[in-house]
């Protein structure tokens, strides 16, 4: 057979010795994650009509070291935070990972809410709403480290606490 040569694996020429340690390398930066705790982080990028774009960030993942040997994960965890318009109803969805629902309050006036969260990691957040919204018409839920409060639009004055279902 005229021009027929062999093929050579793709690995051959990085060497077997790459790979050989690559088990052991893995276990040991799963064992110094599990000492250090869970990291979580997040962006997102809103883009309004007429605005620049926004960048939001979330979670507890400290900042960029020159030394990685200090990532460290701080106490508390700023949540990622939307708020969505629509006719009537003004929603806020905010992500507090690893958050119990025993350990949310919320309270609110027709201006802001007020995400607090108690424990280990104590949380403050004030929220500025868009618009006026009734306090008493809120409703809020929290499945899978996700808070969602809706309100309804108003002119209400005082703060409100909210239950959460």
């Amino acid at each position: 057979m005229v021009g027929t040569r062999k093929r050579k694996d793709f690995f051959e020429d990085f060497g077997s010795e790459l790979f050989d340690n690559l088990e052991e390398m893995i276990e040991a930066l799963l064992e110094d994650m599990r000492e250090s705790g869970p990291f979580v982080y997040g962006f997102s990028i809103i883009r309004r009509p007429g605005e620049d774009a926004e960048l939001r960030e979330f979670g507890d993942f400290p900042e960029h070291s020159e030394d990685e040997e200090d990532l460290y994960p701080p106490e508390i965890r700023d949540p990622l935070i939307d708020i969505f318009e629509s006719g009537e109803l003004i929603q806020v969805l905010a992500e507090l990972p690893d958050v119990e629902k025993e350990d949310l309050l919320l309270h609110a006036t027709a201006q802001n809410l007020e995400i607090r969260v108690l424990g280990a990691a104590e949380y403050s957040q004030d929220i500025e709403l868009p618009s006026r919204v009734d306090p008493r018409s809120a409703k809020a839920s929290y499945k899978n480290g996700v808070l969602e409060v809706t309100f309804r639009r108003c002119n209400e004055e005082r703060p409100v606490e909210i239950k959460i279902n």
